[in-house]
């Protein structure tokens, strides 16, 4: 298979530096720009008011919640097309990468028909009723039938990442991103020829500037481009190599599920204490979550290195990539955290001018950035266990933060400080993980080198 040597020996042989930059960079551009998606539509629906807000804060929960077996495929295929490629076995790496395909294919329609289904029914038990429930099924709906889009974008981007190659993808995402910029003020004004549909509109112009990335990738991996080629005429895997797939992605997949589910308990809670507060909610995730894209991007980069000299049989030099990305992240997110902390009323009043939306969203800020500087060392180890193939020890990771901090937390606080409590728990869960996940990282059982013999 066609693969471009000389970056998996930049990963294995060379520069650690530059190879954890040269991977980090442009990922962090890609994921900043990936989430610009929901930042977009918050912006342009925000103009339609605050129950436009929170319909599209709450489609977006159950959105996230239900791509769980999209996160544990993607998090598969990095790992296993690394491993292969750091091992030079090329043509399990191509296995590797149909597979995914194939398991893509499967969940989007899977989650087509499970938002046909089941829309109105979760966002009804999240709390939602009357016109911010329409709003909110509608939204969901044109989101889930496109769900195709997405799953082929995170596909094909890991394919590229696993194999070496972050620049391509970014290429792809910020494309994506420009599109979804132009066409979501026309579909949901209705600006020149095109219709006014509002916050359908969003969903619309979201699903398919992301199925013009999806056909960029796809097109690109066909045509060998820098790292990758993915050959028609071989399009073929093994039930090995799909086996070890479900091995990897679904305890994968479930740290991602885990922490959705959370997010759709989070915001049933916020719905208790009004309009204001979910929308304030809605907010505070999405600057949550583009704070912290970066550490993403970094863990990520760190997973492919890892997996690549995993498969060389470099274990020390995996170890030594994970403590200096740690490093990097720390570099970034202190200052994230400062300026969310003391710049939170002009923050929040970027995306609401309700005063009482503003005052939630301060509280969010401040308590939720406290757990950064914690949070930021288990982000990378979680991520390095994860490209080694070793996905449950981070489940279960995730889950005693999660389920045995977080949510108690949540429950006991909001009896007592109000909405307040659910920022404390929020921000107690995340720094747990952190914890809990650190010795194992330390006694080096995630460190199996070699290929594995699908």
């Amino acid at each position: 298979m066609n693969t471009n040597s000389s970056l998996r020996d930049k990963i294995v042989h060379g520069d650690l530096r530059k190879a954890v930059l040269s991977l980090a960079v442009p990922m962090a551009v890609g994921n900043i720009a990936h989430n610009i998606f929901g930042l977009t539509d918050m912006y342009f629906v925000g103009k339609l008011g605050s129950i436009a807000v929170a319909a599209v804060g709450m489609a977006g929960v159950v959105n996230m919640a239900t791509i769980t077996l999209l996160v544990g495929i993607a998090t598969a295929t990095r790992a296993m097309v690394s491993r292969y490629i750091g091992a030079g076995d090329f043509q399990a790496a191509h296995r590797a990468a149909v597979g995914s395909i194939v398991f893509g294919i499967i969940v989007s329609g899977g989650l087509a028909l499970f938002g046909t289904l089941f829309a109105r029914i979760i966002l009804g038990l999240m709390g939602a009723e009357g016109e911010l429930l329409d709003a909110a099924t509608s939204y969901l709906l044109i989101m889930m039938w496109g769900s195709f889009s997405m799953v082929m974008v995170f596909i094909s981007n890991s394919i590229f990442q696993g194999a070496g190659d972050a620049r391509t993808p970014m290429i792809i995402t910020v494309f994506a991103v420009a599109m979804n910029i132009v066409l979501d003020p026309m579909f949901i004004f209705g600006i020149g020829p095109f219709p006014k549909w509002g916050i359908e509109g969003a969903a619309f112009a979201t699903v398919l500037s992301r199925f013009l990335g999806a056909s960029i990738g796809l097109i690109l991996l066909t045509r060998g481009v820098n790292a990758f080629k993915l050959h028609l005429s071989n399009f073929r895997t093994t039930k090995a190599t799909m086996t070890r797939f479900l091995k990897i992605g679904i305890p994968g997949g479930g740290q991602t599920f885990l922490a959705n589910i959370m997010g759709f308990i989070m915001m049933r809670l916020a719905t208790g204490f009004g309009v204001a507060a979910t929308a304030a909610y809605t907010i505070g995730i999405r600057l949550n979550m583009m704070a912290l894209l970066p550490g993403f991007a970094l863990g990520n980069a760190v997973a492919t290195i890892v997996g690549q000299n995993l498969g060389a049989g470099n274990v020390q030099r995996a170890k030594q990539s994970t403590w200096m990305t740690t490093k990097y992240y720390e570099c970034l997110v202190i200052p994230i955290a400062l300026i969310y902390y003391f710049l939170a009323p002009d923050i929040i009043g970027l995306f609401s001018a309700k005063p009482d939306v503003i005052l939630y969203g301060v509280k969010y800020l401040r308590i939720v950035t406290l757990s950064y500087p914690i949070f930021a060392v288990g982000s990378i180890i979680l991520r390095a266990v994860n490209g080694a193939g070793h996905t449950m020890a981070s489940f279960w990771a995730r889950f005693a933060g999660l389920y045995f901090i977080q949510l108690p937390l949540a429950f006991i606080l909001t009896g007592y400080i109000g909405s307040d409590g659910i920022w404390w728990s929020i921000s107690a869960g995340m720094a747990v993980q952190s914890v809990i996940l650190l010795p194992y990282f330390i006694s080096m059982r995630w460190a199996t080198k070699g290929k594995w013999n699908d």
